[in-house]
């Protein structure tokens, strides 16, 4: 026989039941599996980052340093020299092309040790991308992807896995090429002041040898001679140094082109058009919203 009908029981609330144990079910092991895979992305993040702070520490550690007072000493070796050079030349008869080239050559000279410290600065900045890099994909995926779906939120994840992160690379590569083109700089102004110094210091010995002889024929005569060779190599190492200044000038404009372009696609809201939350409410849905 058939239950009373009072106590015959509701399908209804059964199935309705059922669906909400399922829903909760479903959704504590949805918030089981995100925890898992923000601690993972946690424990990643921390590793990625104590490695890229071992590896600025150690880019710190093991770069070269100019000596201080390398430029100080011998630009006073310089000084030194140029009065002897300037006489040298005029009693040759040459003072006004061996001193404008001279001087010329003297304002061209820079200290190395500020390009190294550039080049240290823009080593530095590699661990510091690396770690903004983490830091952007960590803070979305432990604090955003967790708690809010939508369009605005798959918009956002898709620009940081196929654009933003790839941004970051390139940033880095520029950082890294920058840093070599400053380290190559360092160690051609280096190799210019050098080598003037040793011409100006080289020439003074010359020039204090023969000009005691310049009433001379023979004397004033090999006093031209030395003037123009000194000239000469004067010019070859100006001409030289331009050359190399000029070939990484060029570099580095085109680095400063592709950083002022990335520079731009670096603003999220205006490259995405995405409006706050709550502007729209299909574009950020909370994920409490979707399990209920």
């Amino acid at each position: 026989m058939p239950p009373p009908s009072g106590n015959q029981p509701n399908n209804e609330v059964l199935r309705n039941r059922a669906a909400r144990l399922e829903a909760a079910s479903a959704a504590r092991a949805e918030r089981a599996r995100v925890g898992e895979l923000i601690e993972r992305d946690r424990i990643g993040w921390q590793a990625q980052q104590r490695m890229a702070l071992r590896e600025a520490e150690w880019a710190k550690a093991t770069q070269i340093k100019a000596d201080p007072k390398f430029f100080e000493r011998l630009m006073t070796t310089v000084n030194a020299s140029k009065r002897p050079f300037l006489t040298g030349c005029a009693g040759a008869g040459l003072l006004a092309v061996g001193g404008a080239l001279a001087l010329y050559a003297i304002r061209h000279m820079a200290d190395p040790g500020k390009f190294f410290d550039d080049r240290n600065r823009w080593n530095e900045m590699l661990g510091d991308l690396k770690l903004s890099a983490w830091d952007v994909w960590i803070t979305y995926f432990s604090e955003v992807s967790p708690y809010w779906k939508g369009h605005a939120s798959e918009t956002v994840q898709r620009y940081l896995r196929f654009e933003l992160i790839g941004m970051f690379d390139e940033l880095g590569r520029i950082a890294t090429e920058v840093s070599g083109i400053l380290s190559s700089l360092a160690w051609d102004v280096m190799d210019y002041d050098m080598k003037l110094g040793e011409l100006l210091v080289g020439s003074v010995g010359f020039f204090t040898l023969l000009l005691p002889f310049r009433a001379t024929m023979a004397g004033r005569m090999a006093l031209g001679a030395a003037s123009l060779v000194v000239i000469k190599l004067l010019w070859s190492l100006i001409g030289e140094f331009v050359a190399k200044i000029k070939v990484l000038d060029g570099k580095l404009e085109t680095l400063g082109h592709k950083i002022f372009e990335l520079r731009g696609l670096f603003n999220l809201g205006e490259k995405l058009h995405l409006k706050p939350m709550g502007y729209d409410p299909n574009f950020w849905v909370p994920v409490t919203k979707e399990s209920q």
